[in-house]
């Protein structure tokens, strides 16, 4: 008989930031299909007798093709009574959930959704700001800046002077990054927030501008760039905020 197929939102990193049914289903999973950025310590939380298999994809690296995951993730489900597709955010954001999900409707695959935290919220948590305000900011824009076909970011967006951009895997070339931001109608002084390991205890904070960005290298992935009014500092932080933030702070150009 075919078991059932938990896609799970690992969040950012930290355990302790995973839903309650996140951790319920790992501790019962015969098998964890994880995705090469997910936490050692997410990852413990799973049953001792479970198999833990990495699966990642990443740009750039040699791994599992997309089709041999899916082909993986039916053969377990249809072997095992739980199965854990572990991914690391948010599994309906820039997670190629779309296309897990077509191969076990195929293949006739039950199957559960389990949300996560994305990375733009951690990121935003992390930086002590918010991603949407009233004042400055009516419209939230997720988009990706790498997607393994070096195709640029040019979808028509709404007005970067109301709005805040959560961009996804914004590195390494950060450079190109802030220029295709400039080309979409964002000025080069826009303010702008870099978080690298959001919500992790190695989490670094850079706060600079789409100039700065330019000259800015050598952030550990995963990392997210957040641009936008919300992320201008105010002129004055109570020291709750800034013991709070362990952050690597860079100057505005």
């Amino acid at each position: 008989m075919t078991g059932k197929v938990y896609i799970v939102g690992a969040g950012p990193g930290a355990a302790d930031l995973l839903t309650l049914r996140a951790v319920s289903i790992l501790r019962v999973a015969e098998v964890v299909l994880h995705d090469d950025l997910v936490s050692l310590e997410v990852l413990e939380l799973a049953s001792s007798v479970a198999e833990i298999i990495n699966v990642g994809k990443r740009c750039g690296r040699h791994g599992n093709s997309q089709e041999q995951i899916n082909a993986l993730m039916v053969e377990q489900a249809q072997h095992r009574k739980h199965v854990v597709r572990l991914k690391s955010g948010d599994p309906a954001i820039f997670g190629r959930l779309g296309e897990e999900l077509d191969a076990l409707r195929a293949a006739q695959v039950p199957f559960e959704i389990v949300p996560g935290i994305t990375a733009a919220s951690a990121a935003a948590a992390g930086a002590a700001l918010p991603l949407t305000d009233r004042r400055a900011a009516s419209a939230l824009v997720t988009i990706t800046a790498h997607n393994c076909r070096n195709q640029s970011m040019n979808a028509p967006v709404p007005d970067p002077a109301r709005s805040t951009f959560a961009v996804y895997m914004p590195g390494p070339d950060f450079g190109r990054t802030a220029s295709e931001l400039v080309e979409l109608g964002w000025s080069e002084d826009a303010p702008c927030v870099l978080v690298s390991h959001a919500g992790r205890v190695t989490e670094q904070v850079h706060r600079t501008t789409l100039r700065g960005l330019q000259s800015i290298s050598g952030i550990p992935a995963p990392a997210m760039l957040i641009v936008g009014e919300v992320t201008r500092p105010v002129p004055a932080e109570s020291p709750a905020v800034a013991e709070h933030s362990s952050s690597v702070e860079c100057q505005f150009s």
